[in-house]
């Protein structure tokens, strides 16, 4: 059928439980790309059979208790085949014995899919690939935010009925209950972790609707990002050291660049001693190496006998337990004076925030409602620009720019913001600016060592980086080449020499790009 109906397939893998889906993606006559699922087949005996097991599941309380005592597929897999091959002998008898092995697997498929897993959207919430899934209203075709292909259109459409199933499921999940009263809840599905957003059909014109945001459960590393040219060995070397120091950064850009993957990355390469702290909305940062992390997530509440918890909670309560790092996964508002007041009185701290570019960003954290003063503002270092852009016919992510702020000016009010790295369009590289740096210098007073010093160390950083991403180093061989850097810095770097034969070159721009705000 597809064949028939499409000019290229683009991609074709299998995902989920046993790899019992394919997911087809084909390019259209209309150039289009659409997202296909295609799940086991079921012949006549065997839909007869998957109706006649749904029956008896919604007849016996015990069993549906049973199954929702289930979280994964693989929990639930040996009592549903069971319950699937005692109704079939039970309903068909004999026939029951031309049923094979597959024929039994796919019909214990549907009633995990539709019992213990999401329903209809399960493919969607299986496939590793897909980072949001969002569904418009009745009889609206699903979309899906995929890594490598951006919004696809999908061959799924939810009637009525099915689609009030799966956002009941969905809130259920996500402990929160949707009515006319309340009829727009956000909450975290479990035991995945997921931000889901449902509006129901009393304020959404064409039925109910819901977004999906999942996150990938093993975090990127910065191998990773090195390697997919989102950042190279010295942007990434410039954060790390930066992070380390307890320099503060900020990670700006559009919704989906690649703030908060790049954000956990230089995150995980802080020393695995440090006391961290990070304070989310939904829990996003992954740090698989460190054990004296705390991590904390929002909690709202429209019970006034239950404290709600807000991100400037968090960060007032992360403050009393002596941090050496503060990450905020994003700041919006009046939380946004407390983490600068962290970073000025000696915390590390790492955050996102919205902006399209430098000035813009200064421009936010100077308005209401963040409102955070321009001498508050100078004490964070690097102001790190992360973008998705259109290249070359793809869409790929880039760490583009990063300024560092230089000072604070008190006699004119006003900051000073200098370039310090340049992503080009027409190389596909980074150019950096290291005289004179702010970043530098502080470091160098900081660990009592010469400016040329700490150049030198971001330059063996580089290197370091350069040979773990083309060694494709997973993120334990990573955490230990890291660790391994801090105790015996120059015979790491050796070693790394030896292997990429030349030292990491940061290549230069001369001129000095310098705003004030």
């Amino acid at each position: 059928m597809l064949d028939s109906e499409f000019i290229e397939v683009v991609d074709r893998y299998r995902v989920g439980f046993r790899e019992l889906v394919e997911v087809v993606i084909a390019s259209g006559f209309d150039g289009k790309l659409r997202y296909f699922v295609k799940e086991p087949h079921l012949d006549s005996f065997l839909f007869s059979l998957r109706s006649s097991v749904y029956q008896s599941i919604f007849s016996d309380v015990g069993v549906l208790k049973g199954l929702s005592s289930f979280f994964t597929f693989d929990e639930g897999y040996d009592y549903v085949k069971s319950l699937v091959v005692e109704v079939c002998r039970r309903v068909f008898g004999r026939r029951c014995s031309r049923v094979s092995q597959e024929g039994f697997d796919a019909v214990s498929y549907y009633v995990l899919r539709d019992f213990v897993g999401y329903g209809e959207v399960d493919p969607f919430v299986r496939d590793p690939e897909i980072e949001d899934i969002t569904c418009d209203g009745v009889e609206k075709p699903i979309h899906v935010f995929h890594r490598r292909f951006e919004w696809i259109e999908t061959n799924r459409r939810l009637d009525a009925r099915a689609l009030e199933t799966v956002v009941r499921k969905l809130a259920y999940r996500a402990d929160r209950e949707a009515s006319v009263a309340q009829p727009i809840v956000e909450g975290i599905i479990r035991p995945e972790g997921y931000r889901v957003h449902i509006v129901l059909d009393v304020v959404s014109t064409h039925g109910h609707s819901f977004t999906i945001r999942k996150y990938r459960e093993s975090p990127y590393s910065i191998v990773d990002l090195i390697n997919s040219n989102m950042v190279d060995a010295g942007v990434a070397a410039l954060l790390w050291l930066a992070a380390e120091n307890k320099q503060g950064i900020i990670f700006y850009g559009p919704t989906g660049s690649g703030k908060t993957t790049l954000l956990n990355a230089v995150a995980m390469l802080l020393p695995s001693e440090m006391k961290i702290v990070t304070a989310e909305d939904t829990q996003e940062i992954r740090l698989p190496f460190h054990e004296n992390w705390m991590s904390m997530v929002t909690r709202l509440s429209s019970d006034a006998s239950v404290q709600s918890v807000t991100i400037q909670a968090q960060i007032e309560s992360a403050m009393r337990q002596r941090p050496d790092v503060l990450i905020v996964g994003e700041i919006r508002s009046r939380e946004s004076y407390g983490f600068f007041q962290a970073v000025s009185t000696g915390h590390g701290g790492l955050t996102t925030i919205h902006a399209e570019n430098v000035a813009s960003l200064i421009r936010r954290l100077l308005t209401p409602p963040m409102n955070v003063p321009p001498s508050m503002i100078a004490t964070a270092k690097l102001l790190t620009q992360v973008q998705r852009l259109l290249y070359k016919g793809s869409v790929i992510r880039r760490a583009t720019h990063i300024h560092e702020i230089e000072g604070y000016d008190p006699t004119q009010n006003r900051l000073s913001v200098k370039l310090m790295c340049r992503w080009s369009r027409e190389e596909d590289t980074w150019r950096f600016n290291l005289r004179g740096s702010r970043l530098i210098r502080d470091v160098s007073d900081l660990l009592l060592i010469r400016y040329e010093d700490v150049v030198d160390d971001l330059r063996k950083r580089a290197t370091v980086l350069l040979y773990a991403a083309k060694m494709n180093l997973d993120i334990v061989q990573l955490h230990t080449l890291v660790r391994r850097y801090r105790r015996e810095p120059d015979k790491t770097y050796r070693e790394a020499v030896e292997f990429v034969k030349e030292p990491y070159t940061f290549r230069t721009f001369e001129e000095i790009e310098r705003e004030y705000f």
